[in-house]
Order: C-alpha cells, then sequence, then structure tokens
C-alpha cells in the first residue's frame, strides 16, 4: 500500500465556504518538514484565499499539490522585497484575500514576513492580519528540551562577525534558554564559538525536525564537539547554566510537594 494518501475537498459541508471578504492578511504555519503537521484550519485557508505568497513557490507547491489545493501562487522573495510588498499591498487594497506561507513553519519567524506585516499596518490600517498558528522548529525544539524554558531568549540565526555573535549569546540570563537557528553550513563553527565562549552549559542539537532522519544530541560545552551528519537545517538550544539547572530541578520538586 502506498504511503500516500488521497486528500479531498471537501472535508465537510462546510469545507468550502467563502472566507469573509477582502482584504484579509493571513499569516500560515505550514509544516517544518513532515507534510502532515499542518492544521485543518491551515488548509481550508489556504485553499480559499484568493493569492498565496509563498516565499519558494517550488517549495511550497509539494504541500499545495500533497492537498489538492489550486489557490493561485506568487513568490515573495527578500532579494526583491520592496517590489514584492508593493505587490502585495496592491492586491489587499483590490479587496484579495492573500495568505502568506513562508518555506517551512510560521512566517515572520527568521522569514521575509515581517516586513509584509508592517507594511500592510502602516498603509491598509483596517486590514485584518490574521495569524493561523501551527508548525515552528522553535516550539518543537523547546518541548523536547526538558530545561524549563522560562525565561527562553530566541536569537534566530546569529550575526556572522564574532563580536555581535558574543553580543547575541549574552542576551539571555544564565538561567535561562538560548533558541539559535543555524544552517548546515555555519553548524560547526557555531557550536565551536558557543563552546568557547559559554563553558559548562548544556546545549541540545536538533536536526531535520520532523523529517524522516530527525536527530537530537544532547552535548556539554565542556566536551569535545559530537559527531553528527551534517546535513539539513539545525536548531541549537543553550540549557541553563549549571547551578541554575540544579535550582530549577530544586524548584520543581518544591512545587510538586
Amino acid at each position: 500500500m502506498s504511503s500516500e494518501y488521497e486528500w479531498t475537498f471537501p472535508l465537510g459541508q462546510d469545507w468550502n465556504d467563502e472566507l469573509p471578504a477582502g482584504p484579509a492578511l493571513y499569516i500560515v504555519a505550514t509544516p517544518i518538514g513532515n507534510l502532515e503537521d499542518i492544521t485543518i484550519r491551515a488548509l481550508r485557508i489556504l485553499n480559499g484565499v484568493d493569492l498565496i505568497l509563498s516565499e519558494d513557490t517550488r517549495k511550497s507547491s509539494r504541500l499545495l499539490q500533497r492537498y489538492g489545493i489550486t489557490s493561485q501562487q506568487k513568490s515573495f522573495r527578500v532579494h526583491q522585497i520592496h517590489a514584492d510588498v508593493a505587490f502585495a499591498l496592491q492586491q489587499l487594497k483590490a479587496n484579495l484575500r492573500i495568505a502568506m506561507i513562508s518555506d517551512a513553519g510560521t512566517p515572520g519567524i527568521s522569514d521575509p514576513g515581517s516586513h509584509l506585516v508592517r507594511a500592510v499596518r502602516a498603509e491598509i490600517p483596517d486590514c485584518p492580519i490574521v495569524p493561523i498558528p501551527g508548525p515552528s522548529a522553535l516550539g518543537a525544539a523547546l518541548s523536547v528540551c526538558g530545561w524549563q524554558t522560562n525565561p527562553a531568549t530566541f536569537l534566530g540565526f546569529l550575526p556572522r562577525k564574532p563580536g555581535k555573535m558574543k553580543t547575541a549569546l549574552s542576551a539571555g540570563p544564565p538561567d535561562g534558554v538560548l533558541v539559535i537557528y543555524e544552517s548546515v553550513h555555519r553548524i560547526r563553527k557555531t557550536l565551536e564559538f558557543i563552546r568557547i565562549e559559554m563553558p559548562g552549559r548544556p546545549i541540545l542539537i536538533g536536526r531535520e525536525l520532523t523529517k524522516l532522519h530527525e536527530q537530537w544530541i544532547l552535548w556539554s560545552t565542556e566536551e569535545a564537539l559530537p559527531d553528527f551528519t551534517e546535513k539539513g537545517e539545525f536548531v541549537i538550544l543553550v540549557g541553563p547554566a549549571r547551578s541554575s539547572s540544579e535550582n530549577q530541578d530544586s524548584d520543581t520538586e518544591t512545587s510538586a510537594n
């Protein structure tokens, strides 16, 4: 039997009901790897809007084809952000309903989506901007780290210059968790920098989240760099300093008694 399954619309009697009249901008979260990780609401929105703005139409087409969604697509690219924002504003002013999706996860987090949200708020203040929540590498990683995640500081992709990297890593308190995104091209350099700058901190490295070869590695900056497959996208979590981690365990035990 094929692992693929047929997806047909409508799911229910109200599946193809019209969305509210435009204009409206829907910020839609899409899978970070596994195409099954998408909400029913997200599918309904993508199926019902007039236009989908995609970070990369080639990648998003796989998702849309999987679920039989035929809404019109247009790319929304960071290297021509001003032209694409102007186009989107023009469409919204023409009362279109637009969904924005990124290559993976929730738009507006380490991608060009925030530019459009700011522009819409400034130029079309009455236009609804509706978040359609769903997958995020940030939340997925925090859910399996095992540390108290309050406070947690999201750093996204670190700057390239060492001085700015050092400043970014100092943003969070020692009893908190830092969340960092990194590419395969810089992962070892970034881990080595963290090892030097943050001695004694526990590290959780996530690779290829939700995909077939998902991998999690627990490591300490007191140790040599771990062995792992250098492929795919990475999430790095820097855990609380040792004394803070011990206090977290004590607080948890106290609250449970």
